[in-house]
């Protein structure tokens, strides 16, 4: 009977010990479910954001590519006129939204450099299709096109072909904006980011050579996540994309791929998220719509709307 008695218990023992190990697991399949199901929320309302700013700055494209004056400009070749006529539109922008980091270029049909409002060198007349390929597209096509490019720099350039009163292609323009309003939109939402070029690209993105680096990438702007740009300095493996995710103090580091046009990928996007176990977990993608006194989330349109 003794011995009965102690198998039944090492039996049960046994039982017990399975039962253990498949809840581990369960448990450590249903964190890191968790954890992906937070960052790729998370992911995508950088995403949105920056598909926000990219309609924004098609939306400022097309409008201005109906600018008689600029019209005028460029049909009688007037720099000048282009010019003032940019400074103009760029100071109402900034009166009217507060939004100060736009830039604005004009080309000609033969995608020249005709004017632009940051560049006081000789570069009227320069050919820009030996690395501008929206550009080239908007000549082909003679549709607007957005994306983050590769240029000189790399930011959001939104690109309209402009016509005259007879519907013929003389040029287009190019309304160029920076991660500035993205990063600021970001910070509702306990995000912040560092947009880096992979520096096999630096040799086209000359004017970001002067730029910080961390490993084999140029940081994209002067101003940046300083806390940021410290944890990726001192974990240079998140930099290696090894993994989908890393945790790094509070945070959870993860690296978005940054296409150029869509296609080809130039650079990562490094996202510091909150971690999904602290109190910073204030909002939920879950619920149709979050409100608060700075912004609407409505997660059925995916839509973000700053107050």
């Amino acid at each position: 009977m003794k011995k009965l008695y102690m198998l039944i218990l090492f039996l049960f023992a046994i039982v017990l010990l399975i039962l253990l190990v498949f809840y581990n697991r369960y448990s450590f399949a249903y964190e890191e479910e968790k954890s992906h199901d937070y960052i790729s929320k998370n992911i995508d309302i950088l995403e949105e954001n920056l598909n926000l700013e990219k309609q924004y700055a098609l939306a400022l494209s097309l409008m201005i590519s109906k600018n008689k004056a600029i019209q005028n400009a460029l049909v009688s070749n007037n720099q000048q006129l282009a010019l003032y006529e940019i400074h103009k539109v760029l100071n109402d922008i900034k009166t009217s939204t507060k939004i100060d980091n736009i830039d604005i270029q004009i080309h000609t049909r033969d995608t020249r450099a005709f004017a632009r409002n940051w560049d006081t060198s000789d570069y009227f007349g320069v050919k820009l299709d030996a690395f501008r390929k929206g550009l080239l597209r908007v000549k082909e096509t003679k549709e607007p096109f957005v994306s983050v490019e590769l240029g000189k720099r790399l930011n959001i350039k939104a690109i309209s072909p402009i016509f005259d009163e007879e519907r013929n292609f003389i040029g287009s323009i190019e309304v160029i904006m920076d991660f500035k309003n993205i990063k600021q939109r970001l910070k509702k939402f306990n995000l912040s980011m560092i947009a880096l070029l992979d520096k096999k690209y630096i040799d086209i993105a000359v004017d970001l050579k002067e730029h910080k680096q961390l490993g084999n990438y140029f940081v994209v702007e002067k101003n940046y996540s300083q806390d940021l740009f410290e944890k990726l300095e001192k974990n240079s493996k998140i930099l290696l994309k090894e993994r989908f995710f890393y945790k790094i103090d509070d945070d959870v580091i993860a690296l978005v791929p940054m296409k150029s046009l869509g296609i080809e990928e130039v650079g990562v996007i490094a996202l510091a998220i909150g971690s999904v176990n602290k109190a910073v977990y204030t909002y939920s993608l879950d619920e149709l719509t979050l409100e608060n006194s700075e912004y609407i989330y409505n997660a059925n349109n995916r839509e973000v709307i700053i107050k």
